[in-house]
């Protein structure tokens, strides 16, 4: 399964809630009016993995979008909230992200190596929207039992532009990942060590993302969707010996469906 489809799939959770939503252009007005937000795709230039030197496109899904203020989707986010304040400012429910992993020929300092798989990350999470940023706060475990590993998660958005035709926010992410993540993701076996390779067995580190994601809409049912996102590796995680640099740079670009 492509990587398109396999982020499709976490885009299409939200369908378990919303049975309409796959069909964006529905008749029904009262759905389409529950739905507040984005949903597309285009072409993503990212690293082939984390602390790749090189980069590749593919056709990726962009979703900005919410179903009654319960259901949503933020990029790589998916989530429920299953409680919220009165006023609508604090919310308590559960959220879930994929971490990429890779394979041997995704780079030259791979060789040799076993494949990281994929993994669902998923648990608890925290919003608080303040009157100059939205807050959030998650602790995720491994769902799909690939690296047995935790993290917690802290993100900070802010709305800069939403007038007229623009809607632009911009994000900062910090990962916090315990040492059986950074040790499957960024490690190197004894097994896999060579003499251009040495073993590596890091401890934990905190990543960090810092993110702009915009919106220019053409009419009152399509949007250009645009972005993009600097990725940035902990200390453990950069010392690795298949890390190639620091940091690396995402950006999208593609047409989307308009429910506002």
């Amino acid at each position: 399964m492509t990587a398109f489809w396999r982020r499709m799939l976490c885009v299409l959770a939200v369908g378990l809630v919303c049975p309409n939503l796959c069909g964006a252009q529905a008749t029904d007005e009262s759905t389409h009016k529950s739905l507040d937000g984005y949903l597309g795709a285009g072409p993503m230039v990212l690293p082939k993995y984390a602390g790749s030197a090189d980069s590749e496109t593919k056709l990726e899904p962009i979703a900005m979008i919410e179903y009654k203020e319960t259901a949503y989707i933020y990029l790589n986010r998916v989530g429920v909230r299953l409680w919220g304040s009165p006023d609508k400012k604090m919310a308590l429910g559960i959220a879930a992200e994929p971490r990429f992993g890779f394979k041997a020929g995704d780079g030259e300092l791979l060789a040799g190596m076993s494949t990281r798989r994929d993994a669902i990350e998923g648990g608890p999470a925290f919003e608080w929207e303040l009157p100059w940023f939205s807050l959030s706060a998650a602790y995720f475990t491994d769902w799909s039992n690939t690296s047995g590993g935790q993290s917690w998660r802290l993100s900070v958005d802010r709305q800069l532009v939403d007038k007229g035709r623009w809607d632009i926010s911009t994000y900062l992410d910090l990962d916090r990942a315990d040492a059986s993540i950074v040790q499957y993701y960024f490690g190197v076996r004894p097994d896999e060590a060579t003499a251009t390779r040495p073993s590596y067995q890091p401890g934990a580190t905190v990543m960090s993302d810092l993110g702009l994601f915009s919106a220019y809409k053409l009419n009152k049912n399509y949007a250009l969707l645009f972005g993009g996102q600097l990725n940035y590796l902990g200390r453990a995680g950069a010392d690795s010996p298949i890390v190639q640099q620091r940091t690396n740079v995402i950006g999208y670009f593609g047409l989307g469906l308009v429910f506002k």
